[in-house]
């Protein structure tokens, strides 16, 4: 709820000697109260006289009260200037504010034309600035992040190929190390019922084996090397088979050399990921 009091003045001329009644000091004041901004009764209007001294000239401050629909209420201060009726030019009264006089400026004051449009000219050139300088910083940051996206995938990226490779390694060495067994085991079987024809089965069985890892293994040289040597003792074995312990611990002896080869591969996959990350 807003209350407000409303008056054209604020001030009222109160004669010498007299008592002025609420009416007179409300017409005086042409006062109104909105609420809401609607016109009310001024019938709950409180005005305080009680600081106005009537026998002695002066200004005095009068407190006008109005309480609204809802007891909300508003106030306000106007003067009361005590005047003799009989002097209405002296001193006492209400002041009149003078009329300010009209300014003139002399024609060195007015602007030119021409500094104007300097001065247009000179805003127009820095806005275009600072809006290139924004634009500049802009495509600089965007760059920046694309770089540093570009630079995270590639790490990414090499993290992974180094991972696969590794596990693709390790998976081939099983491989290889089960068709060993694989040999191992057929050959024992040999030596206990002297079936050459199931011999022969087994060992054709690990060589298909050994030829799909082969193909697998096509980016490891090394692994291809040993592939090779478990391949060449199978058909020597199958030829000969009375000297399969023979060929078998020649191939064993080729082991240590496989491994060496292939730690150094692991070393260098190794080697060339922590220089790709920066270590």
């Amino acid at each position: 709820m807003t209350l407000q009091i409303n008056t054209r003045v604020d001030s009222i001329t109160w004669p010498l000697n007299q008592n002025l009644t609420n009416q007179e000091i409300i017409s005086q004041l042409e006062l109104t109260v909105t609420e809401n901004g609607q016109l009310i009764s001024n019938d709950n209007l409180s005005i305080n006289k009680k600081a106005v001294n009537r026998s002695e000239a002066g200004v005095y401050p009068v407190i006008i009260t109005a309480i609204g629909s809802n007891n909300e209420y508003a106030t306000k201060k106007i003067q009361a200037w005590v005047t003799d009726k009989n002097n209405v030019n002296s001193t006492t009264r209400p002041p009149v504010q003078p009329t300010p006089a009209p300014q003139y400026k002399t024609p060195s004051q007015t602007p030119s034309p021409k500094k104007k449009s300097k001065k247009k000219v000179v805003y127009i050139v820095l806005g275009v600035l600072v809006l290139l300088i924004a634009i500049i910083f802009g495509i600089s940051a965007c760059q920046a992040h694309n770089d540093t996206v570009q630079n995270e995938q590639a790490q990414s990226n090499a993290l992974n190929n180094t991972n696969s490779k590794l596990d693709n390694l390790s998976e081939q060495n099983k491989q290889l190390m089960q068709q060993n067994k694989e040999l191992q085991n057929a050959i024992n079987n040999y030596k206990q019922d002297q079936n050459k024809e199931e011999l022969q089965n087994q060992l054709d069985q690990i060589k298909n084996e050994n030829q799909q890892l082969k193909n697998n293994a096509a980016n490891n040289q090394a692994l291809q090397n040993q592939i090779d040597q478990l391949g060449s003792t199978i058909d020597q074995i199958k030829q000969n088979p009375n000297q399969a312990d023979s060929l078998l611990n020649q191939m064993k002896n080729n082991q240590n050399e496989f491994m060496q080869n292939l730690n150094a591969t692991f070393q260098k996959l190794v080697s060339d990921f922590q220089q790709l990350i920066g270590k």
